[in-house]
């Protein structure tokens, strides 16, 4: 939401505007699903009446004749509305899984209503480019901003390239030969890509050459690259490039070079606080991408997994995928939800399916005559829809077997849902549809995503309300100034000092029991992985007990040239660091899920959740209310209580990326200490380099384990530390600044009178919450 100016013309155009926005969905083919936004409305309407109140103050607070009293109040006012006006929610990310070819685009096209946007339907396009779509708050065009790994990255990739061209000449021994062969034909894709034929002499100047990359040279100088155009389908074409391989005219497709895409759809459009990502899994994976590829997957509220229906009630790859990061997911990250989506539910052939399942008409609710013309749309719809109940039982057999996965998360009943869509049949007309809309159960999906974007919306204007609410009652009460009234402020700043102190104290035994325990969880881990994390990570990736190494050889050589880590091609991910992690994680996931539990956090064991601590943390508790509810003060303790759950709220969010940091802390203290080793195993060539990398790995490891899962282990509890300073200290002092600035007025400060915007604003406050202390 675009920031209000000062001046009252700004704030009033700017939120009129945002009121008249429509909310619903345009999709092509003459269809058009208007989402009901009665709510939403109402909502704007409400943050409109409450911005055009902010603005009537501030005219009131400029116009009223200032001295040297009131001077230093009302800039503070104002540098509180301005922060107000400032202060935004992130968009709700939700991740989109999915190997090529399930109809993964199409149903994102479906979804944004967009068909022409993301390219589907082809056996060009490319899977490796993460694509994030968002709706634009201000721009009327269509825009893309393209994000390039950095030139550096590019060169060690080509230089790799000609390395392993090099070696293939020099090297025939049996060994290496698979080696050279895979790390030659994906280094070979990707070079004539971006060069198309390139001759076999080839040197690494030559091809880093800067006129190679005259049509990007925003990729020379680590900048991004921006596109706008007026529709969907120029945007998709201006990409193109970027996005999707040819290998019939290679060159000059840039997709190598690429670690993110993010396209903005005009405002005004759909659902405005969401991005949808398009999270490849399978295809080409570097350094880059796959940091980038981790740290979106971390920031997604939900995960959608989109599969061929065909293949969803017995493909176990996806599970095996969600399996391999459902650590970036779960405590790694803030997902709270997983939907597996089953696409193309129309591709299905009756007679087959009958004769399979052994139906009979009267099983399906056939009605029609068989020498009808109702009589085969009546079996196919009946067919469909009889294959959608049976496959979502199945998957849903399926997710309750993935311990691996629940562990991680609260899975409550809304944690897991199962929808089969039909992108296809969606689009058509409605006259040709055997299926009605409400079957393809593209508007079930829209609902969720409306879900989402409602409470985006309520959350952000119920922030600004309260907020400014809270602003109002500061104003007003530093109006109250008689003397019985100091009197009475100055015993509520000391009752209510009192009153921190205390549940600060109540908040840090809170925390000490959590560390304790969690330093228990560690020490149990240390253990262990001393013990059995040496074979764990032997029998997981370096394997030294496999019968025939041909073929896994170059994994592990992928490994030591990516510091332990390798992404195979159908996505599934292989890592050493994770697998030496595997025994300590173990031990403190489930206090992870009692201390983090952010799909649940009050209910449940709130006196084991930070969260749910919080939320109970109050220093204007029911003696204040009771004696001084009804007084003048109540006006200040409103403004201290809108503060305090403001401050929580921005602490909350602070603590989901302190979490993130605490969790793969152990992760990525391993890496550190393996970083060690991985550059000496990639450089070993030749007769038996296989065994050779092993024997290294497995050599450091046992040399290091008396020292690395203890240091693992006291990073950790650091960062736990850290967090809990930083919850205490920012409660204490900004609580104390606000307490303080609220009570404490030695001869009063004049101001304006603003009784009608205060009941107003009260009356917006009240269909939130109820503010009153």
């Amino acid at each position: 939401m675009a920031s209000a100016k000062m001046n009252t013309k700004g704030v009033k155009r700017n939120i009129e505007n945002e009121a008249c926005t429509s909310y619903g969905h345009t999709v092509e083919g003459n269809k058009r699903l208007c989402i009901s936004a009665a709510d939403r409305r109402t909502d704007q309407r409400s943050l409109h009446k409450a911005k055009l109140l902010m603005s009537q103050v501030i005219r009131k607070l400029h116009s009223f004749p200032h001295s040297n009293v009131n001077e230093e109040f009302i800039q503070y006012i104002e540098s509180m509305i301005s922060k107000l006006d400032a202060t935004s929610k992130k968009k709700t990310t939700v991740g989109v899984f999915g190997k090529s070819g399930v109809g993964k685009s199409s149903l994102i096209n479906t979804i944004l209503g967009e068909e022409d946007l993301l390219p589907s339907g082809t056996i060009t396009a490319c899977t490796s480019v993460i694509i994030q779509v968002e709706f634009s708050t201000t721009d009327s065009n269509y825009t893309a901003e393209i994000d390039f790994i950095p030139k550096e990255e590019w060169e060690e990739e080509v230089k790799k390239h000609l390395d392993a061209l090099s070696q293939a000449k020099e090297n025939d021994e049996d060994e290496d030969e698979d080696e050279d062969e895979d790390t030659l034909s994906t280094g070979q894709e990707k070079v004539e890509a971006v060069y198309g034929d390139i001759r076999r002499n080839a040197t690494l100047e030559e091809l880093m050459d800067e006129q190679n990359f005259a049509a990007i040279p925003e990729f020379l100088v680590s900048s991004k690259k921006r596109v706008s155009c007026t529709t969907a389908a120029e945007l998709s074409e201006e990409i193109n490039h970027f996005t999707r391989s040819d290998d019939t005219s290679p060159g000059q497709y840039f997709w190598p070079l690429v670690k993110t895409v993010t396209i903005k759809i005009p405002f005004g459009k759909s659902f405005d606080n969401i991005a949808l990502i398009d999270l490849p899994g399978t295809g080409d994976f570097n350094k880059s991408r796959d940091e980038m590829w981790k740290k979106c997957l971390s920031r997604c509220s939900t995960v959608w997994i989109v599969n061929d229906m065909n293949r969803a009630a017995t493909d176990k790859e996806p599970w095996k995928i969600l399996t391999s990061c459902v650590k970036d997911m779960g405590h790694g990250g803030e997902c709270n939800s997983i939907t597996f989506i089953c696409t193309k539910t129309d591709d299905i052939n009756p007679t087959k399916y009958v004769k399979n399942y052994k139906l009979k008409d009267e099983d399906l609710d056939v009605t029609a005559s068989k020498d009808s013309v109702e009589y085969g749309k009546q079996l196919e719809r009946a067919c469909i829809l009889h294959r959608n109940e049976k496959a979502k039982e199945k998957v849903r057999t399926m997710f309750s077997k993935q311990t691996d996965i629940q562990n991680h998360f609260t899975c409550d009943e809304d944690f897991f849902k199962v929808f089969t869509v039909s992108s296809q049949v969606f689009q058509q007309r409605e006259e040709k549809c055997i299926l009605t809309q409400e079957d393809t159960e593209i508007p079930k999906l829209w609902g969720l995503l409306e879900k989402l974007d409602n409470s985006c919306q309520k959350t952000s204007v119920k922030d600004y309300i309260q907020g400014a609410h809270g602003i109002l009652s500061l104003i007003q009460g530093a109006n109250s100034n008689a003397s019985e009234t100091l009197e009475v402020k100055h015993d509520v700043l000391r009752a209510l000092k009192q009153n921190l102190v205390e549940e600060l104290d109540y908040l840090k035994a809170f925390f000490i029991r959590q560390s304790d325990h969690l330093e228990l969880c560690l020490s149990e881990g240390v253990t262990e992985s001393e013990n059995l994390s040496l074979e764990t990570a032997d029998k997981d990736v370096i394997k030294t007990k496999i019968k025939d190494a041909r073929g896994y050889h170059r994994t592990l050589k992928a490994l030591c040239e990516n510091n332990g880590f390798r992404r195979t091609k159908n996505g599934l991910m292989i890592d050493l660091n994770a697998s030496l992690a595997t025994h300590m994680y173990k031990r403190v996931d489930g206090q992870f899920q009692n201390m983090f539990p952010w799909n649940d956090p009050v209910t449940g064991k709130p006196d084991k959740s930070i969260r749910g601590m919080l939320h109970r943390f109050n220093i204007i508790n029911s003696d204040i209310t009771e004696l001084y509810g009804e007084s003048p003060v109540s006006l200040n303790l409103t403004f201290i209580k809108t503060q305090q759950n403001r401050l929580i709220s921005r602490i909350e969010d602070n603590i989901f990326e302190r979490k993130k940091r605490i969790y793969t802390s152990l992760y990525e203290s391993i890496l550190c200490t393996m970083q060690q080793v991985y550059p000496e195993a990639a450089k070993v060539f030749g007769r038996n380099s296989f065994t050779a990398k092993q024997k290294l790995l497995i050599d450091h490891i046992e040399k290091s384990k008396p020292d690395m899962f203890t240091r693992a282990k006291t990073t950790m509890l650091e960062l736990f530390e850290n967090l809990t300073e930083y919850i205490e200290n920012t409660l204490r002092e900004e609580l104390d600044s606000i307490i303080t600035l609220a009570l404490t007025n030695k001869d009063g400060v004049p101001l304006p009178d603003i009784n009608q915007e205060v009941k107003e604003m009260e009356s917006l406050a009240s269909s939130f919450v109820d503010l009153q202390p």
